[in-house]
């Protein structure tokens, strides 16, 4: 076996002199600048010097620790920039064949998506530069890989890039509220990551009008008038929700309030009436017919199935898009981004679902009070924080923009470019640490309405407050063990 080893690196050692008297020395090294992690059965180059990486990499480690093997993309023979052309809305190189020899040959940062999402394997032009984003796993111990990127429904403390080194930076895109992965609820998980885009205004980079398309949509005539609403023989209230028994307790809230006022509630959730066939699958919620039914309600049952700061969903946007007034419970902040103070009711206003309804029955019996919550879709929008943050977001909707991915890729492509930038000018490096404020949510609260039939708890609903108490345990024993793998 060691005779084996010692014949092939002698002969490895010849090709490598034939390689080095057919190209310019600079065109040698620009080959092997795009080595990766050996792969199973690969043969390795263990002993190839690369002054400039090798230190920034391994930070003090002996360099024969690592194992590397040559990229599969020679750009020699394959790479070209012919047929290249940059598209301003994905700020990507599209027809770039061999994106990972472009990266080697203009030595750019290599930012990887641990967590699948984007299927991308691309050079992104940003503000500051470019950047190689990647999902293939082999490019983790890559010495230019400098940031992971994680989606937050899929982070898994069983399922990280360690050893972390000193330089790799992680960043968090996640627009959902912890109900999908309650770990993220705690300091001690979002402190590990750099960089943050979410639901939070106080992220770094905030997602806050996720579910708004546009303030045009916002102001559109409601396509039902007051009288025909209230002439329809439909419920006043309605409700569609198919997730049933949320962190928020939703459920158990609108069953109380259903004692109270009629609502017709055509989801999984309370189901007492139908909608038609074509409209049962939960992907059509965004079609004209549905959008048509809801339409017809003077108000809609607006609650998030979590809450949190800032997180403001669909649930919300849809009705009052659509001229249905929400009741909304979700966001105890959630003013700071309706168009006026007198836009929606909210339910935190009222000590009980009893004063809720008899609310509602009132208002659902004047048409002049019942109008006020429309006016602004007549006399404009004038909370100046929401015309602001719609104006100045540099993501939308529209194929003519840039989405939010995108656009926090971006983000943290031109935070390396400074902080490398910096470095160059013998400037000190920009720290980035998250903290709870940039996602965290409180403890979930459950309901006991001792006049309700529906008091009793049920497994579904009791899963919640002990799914948050057992997560901290396992956000201090995540946060232990990355540090404890974290090499600078």
């Amino acid at each position: 076996m060691a005779f084996a080893r010692r014949y092939l690196w002698g002969c490895l050692k010849i090709c490598l002199l034939i390689l080095i008297g057919l190209f310019p020395v600079e065109v040698f090294f620009y080959f092997f600048e795009d080595y990766v992690f050996l792969g199973e059965g690969s043969r390795t180059i263990d002993s190839i010097q690369r002054p400039g990486n090798t230190e920034e990499f391994l930070q003090g480690e002996e360099f024969r620790s690592f194992q590397y093997q040559e990229v599969d993309e020679n750009w020699i023979d394959h790479y070209s920039e012919e047929g290249v052309f940059f598209d301003e809305i994905d700020h990507a190189l599209k027809n770039l064949k061999r994106p990972a020899a472009y990266a080697a040959k203009h030595k750019l940062p290599i930012i990887m998506w641990w967590t699948p999402f984007t299927q991308e394997n691309t050079i992104k032009q940003c503000s500051l530069g470019e950047c190689f984003f990647t999902e293939v796993c082999k490019f983790q111990t890559h010495p230019r890989t400098k940031a992971f990127m994680f989606y937050g429904t899929s982070f898994s403390p069983t399922d990280l890039p360690l050893p972390r080194r000193g330089h790799h930076e992680w960043a968090l895109y996640h627009e959902e509220s912890p109900k999908n992965n309650p770990i993220l609820h705690h300091q001690t998980t979002i402190e590990l990551f750099n960089h943050t885009s979410t639901f939070r205004r106080t992220s770094d980079y905030p997602l806050v009008t996720q579910m708004l398309s546009s303030l045009e949509d916002l102001m559109k005539k409601p396509k039902y008038d007051i009288q025909t609403k209230s002439m329809n023989g439909l419920a006043p209230v309605v409700y569609v929700q198919s997730g049933c028994d949320p962190p928020s307790d939703r459920d158990h809230y609108v069953k109380e309030l259903m004692r109270y006022i009629k609502i017709d509630s055509y989801g999984t959730c309370l189901h007492n009436k139908d909608l038609p066939e074509e409209f049962r699958n939960p992907m059509t919620m965004d079609d004209e017919g549905f959008h048509d039914i809801i339409a017809k309600y003077k108000f809609t049952l607006s609650f998030e199935n979590a809450i949190c700061k800032d997180y403001v969903t669909e649930k919300l946007w849809r009705p009052l898009s659509l001229g249905s007034v929400p009741i909304y419970k979700g966001s105890p902040i959630v003013q700071d981004w309706m168009p006026n103070d007198h836009t929606i009711i909210l339910a935190d206003n009222f000590s009980s679902p009893k004063d809720l309804g008899e609310f509602i029955t009132s208002l659902d019996q004047n048409d002049e009070e019942y109008a006020k919550y429309l006016e602004f879709k007549e006399k404009g929008i004038s909370n100046t924080r929401l015309l602001q943050t719609m104006k100045n977001r540099p993501w939308g909707h529209s194929v003519e923009d840039m989405n939010s991915v995108t656009g926090f890729e971006c983000f943290v492509c031109d935070r390396i470019h400074e902080n490398l930038n910096r470095k160059v000018s013998n400037l000190a490096e920009n720290i980035f640490v998250a903290s709870q404020e940039h996602y965290g949510c409180p403890r979930p609260e459950k309901y006991n309405f001792a006049a309700s039939t529906n008091a009793e708890d049920s497994t579904e609903r009791d899963q919640w407050w002990k799914e948050y108490d057992q997560s901290i345990e396992e956000s201090k024993e995540l946060n232990e063990k990355v540090k404890s793998n974290w090499h600078f």
